[in-house]
């Protein structure tokens, strides 16, 4: 019979990872990594051994064990986990997100991996970079169609969240079917994608969806208000560069390729250049990108920068315009700086303190959903206490890439399941549907319809 197993996502945002098998194929939907946390055994100033990180995070419980998945190579000699898998199997990517791509890095090299043409190419610009999950880049195949992996067929089936080629999965077994979101939102750019989903995958046997934003708490005297769209983000980002007399920050995050775009343009409209990190700039450009501006040689930033410049130049998509800390300096009011969050005290090389700046000048840190993330992420704490030592003021403009409660709720009722799988959030309980609800635990093997298997 049709199983399906959870390895990941079980009470915490990420880390997804579903595995669909029959007596002749396996299909693993998503191999992400937990969000780094304050609870995370790898947050820094913890640094991964290269070569070791596999071997390192299944001694400490941090990675699953899935036998037949991971590369040996990466794996102590003669480990079980290395032998093979005489079923068929592939993997099925849903997004370029850590929390869903982290861990492919640790396949075996001769399991194919799938995702939409947008995530491939955006792939590429990550490795690019060097900005990819730890272990080997295993090669990207665009999905078209359906997929056939033994008796299991897979769909791609786009969804709207916050970066290209995010797609949603109908898995169609000799048992029934099983959808899965991925990530996804009503309320980005119309949400048609979305939408389509919901039509798509209705009446399945098994909705397998993302809980993000049931995670947290709303207050009961809280205003509850729909997500700003991306139209309200730009003229937030106008107004704080507006107000700012000099330089101002943002912090978006790169893989979100399309508000980028929309930034870039918005800066200029405006009078500033925005400045990326080397390695934002490279994912841009590689991705296509016009108007993409990183540092020249003037500024100090950490090798990876300049060398993930060389390999984006070196792919043939041409050079990368740069700009000088001493432009910066000359005309802080013209630019729009990213900084580089892990590396807090490059702030001090920009133009934020005395004699660039009047006692109670405002400057903005743009935050557009960027780096650090919230609260929940170890160096978020850390990071506001640089900005209120140079009195540079938290703006924050961003908008969730998540489903609201309230989708979420309707898009169940709209696809009414046979039963829902709620995973990826800190609080699965709160999804409160009239459909049959399963909370898997870790590593558990169930039916279509929700039974546990012994």
């Amino acid at each position: 019979m049709t199983t399906i197993e959870f390895f990941g996502g079980i009470g915490v945002i990420g880390s997804s990872k579903i595995m669909v098998s029959t007596p002749t194929a396996r299909v693993l939907l998503d191999m992400g990594l937990d969000i780094p946390s304050d609870q995370d055994l790898f947050r820094a100033p913890v640094r991964e051994r290269p070569g070791f990180e596999l071997r390192d995070r299944l001694a400490v419980g941090y990675a699953p064990a899935i036998p037949g998945v991971y590369d040996p190579a990466q794996l102590p000699p003669a480990a079980d986990l290395g032998r093979p898998d005489n079923r068929q199997t592939a993997v099925f990517l849903s997004h370029a997100h850590l929390d869903h791509d982290g861990a492919l890095g640790f396949l075996r090299p001769d399991i194919p991996v799938y995702a939409h043409p947008d995530t491939v190419l955006l792939e590429a610009a990550i490795t690019v970079s060097g900005t990819a999950g730890p272990g080997n880049r295993p090669d990207f195949t665009p999905i078209i169609g359906t997929v056939t992996v033994g008796d299991i067929t897979v769909e791609a089936v786009p969804v709207d969240h916050d970066i290209p080629g995010a797609c949603g999965f109908l898995v169609t077994t000799p048992d029934g079917t099983l959808a899965y979101t991925g990530d996804l939102n009503f309320h980005r750019d119309g949400a048609m994608r979305s939408r389509g989903f919901v039509d798509r995958v209705a009446g399945v046997d098994m909705l397998v969806t993302e809980t993000t934003l049931l995670s947290f708490d709303v207050p009961a005297d809280a205003t509850v208000r729909e997500p700003r769209s991306e139209a309200e983000i730009l003229d937030l980002a106008a107004e704080a560069m507006t107000w700012a007399p000099g330089l101002a920050l943002v912090s978006m995050y790169v893989r979100d390729v399309d508000r980028a775009r929309r930034l870039i343009a918005h800066a200029s409209a405006h009078g500033r250049v925005l400045i990326w990190p080397g390695q934002s700039a490279a994912v841009l450009h590689h991705y296509g990108v016009e108007d993409v501006v990183t540092w020249d040689h003037s500024r100090p930033q950490t090798s990876g920068h300049a060398e993930a410049v060389a390999r984006a130049e070196a792919a043939g998509r041409g050079a990368i315009r740069t700009v000088s800390l001493d432009a910066v300096r000359a005309r802080p009011s013209s630019y729009l700086v990213q900084p580089d969050v892990s590396d807090v005290p490059s702030l001090l090389d920009l133009p934020l303190a005395a004699p660039h700046r009047g006692p109670g000048t405002f400057v903005p840190f743009i935050h557009a959903q960027g780096e650090p993330l919230g609260p929940f992420m170890a160096n978020w704490h850390t990071y506001l206490e640089w900005l209120d030592l140079l009195d540079i003021s938290f703006v924050s403009i961003g908008s969730t890439g998540h489903a609201t409660g309230e989708a979420l709720h309707k898009m169940v009722a709209d696809i009414h399941p046979g039963v829902v799988v709620p995973i990826h959030g800190f609080r699965p309980e709160a999804l409160q549907v009239d459909v049959p609800r399963l909370l898997p635990e870790y590593g558990a093997s169930y039916t279509l319809d929700g039974r546990k298997l012994s």
